[in-house]
């Protein structure tokens, strides 16, 4: 009969069933499908998070060979608005491909340079660094990270010291307890020392990551969180008959390279500061027979 299914034909294909059911069910629910053929989600993915980014993108309508400074920013500081290909990135319907894209021009970039002792990274920019070897190497800061700028590694430009270089300003802007398991004190010194931090307080930030340290000239570790400098000085400040016992007042200690005369009560004025890991003890007072 006319107006009437043949069911006995759509059950011999189960899809075109499951097809046809669900297209009744978005008419009856209203529903529209709003992906259209060729879309697709786009993902990017780095270290420990993921950018979702350019959903249902349109492929390119051209391609642009030069690459312009804001594009090259969108790129680098994951202001993505487009799509990540492997060999480019598509925005607003643009491709740019990874062959045309230049190195950062040392103009942009800013040198790390501690103010008052404190080095702060801030996101959005790009920064410079010089090795001992006189080597330039560039780092992006995002998401309260420093890496080589996606522009160049897309390209296959591959700088271990610059990932070294990263990864030791990102650790202490985090947690550089145990900094001293990946670099040793000379290194840690070489660093601090290129970035225009002395010796003391000093404090790393890398976007709202932060923290505080002291820099020690001591054989224990270089950059001392502060937490435990405190609770150094205050073992040497409160806990005197311990550990002064085997030492006699006028001894004279050297603590940063500055003498400090032990008192008749056993105390030294070490003023809040000073190198308690940086300490050359005098003799040890006879043993009591």
């Amino acid at each position: 009969m006319n107006g009437m299914v043949n069911w006995k034909n759509i059950n011999a294909n189960p899809m075109a069933t499951l097809s046809r059911k669900q297209r009744m069910i978005d008419v009856l629910l209203g529903k529209r499908n709003t992906v259209n053929k060729g879309q697709r989600d786009s993902f990017i993915r780095r270290d420990n998070f993921v950018d979702r980014i350019g959903l249902y993108t349109s492929p390119a309508t051209k391609t642009e060979g030069k690459v312009s400074d804001a594009i090259l920013d969108k790129i680098n500081f994951a202001y993505l608005d487009g799509t990540e290909l492997p060999d480019g990135f598509i925005f607003d319907g643009v491709k740019y491909s990874k062959e045309d894209f230049p190195s950062i021009s040392l103009d942009k970039c800013e040198k790390a340079v501690a103010e008052n002792n404190a080095l702060v990274f801030q996101p959005g920019k790009y920064y410079q660094f010089t090795d001992e070897a006189g080597k330039t190497h560039i780092l992006t800061c995002t998401y309260g990270r420093l890496y080589q700028p996606l522009s160049d590694t897309k390209r296959g430009i591959i700088d271990d010291a610059s990932y070294e270089i990263g990864h030791f300003w990102n650790t202490l802007s985090k947690n550089g307890t145990f900094i001293g398991l990946n670099y040793s004190n000379e290194t840690v010194k070489s660093l601090l020392n290129d970035a225009g931090i002395t010796e003391g307080f000093f404090s790393v930030q890398v976007g709202d990551n932060r923290q505080e340290y002291f820099y020690s000239n001591g054989n224990t570790g270089t950059a001392v969180p502060k937490e435990r400098y405190d609770n150094t000085y205050h073992f040497f400040m409160e806990y005197t008959e311990t550990v002064f016992r085997d030492y006699e007042p006028g001894d004279v200690f050297l603590v940063g390279g500055k003498e400090y005369v032990l008192s008749e009560d056993k105390k030294l004025d070490l003023p809040y500061g000073a190198d308690v890991y940086d300490v050359k003890w005098p003799p040890r007072k006879p043993a009591q027979m």
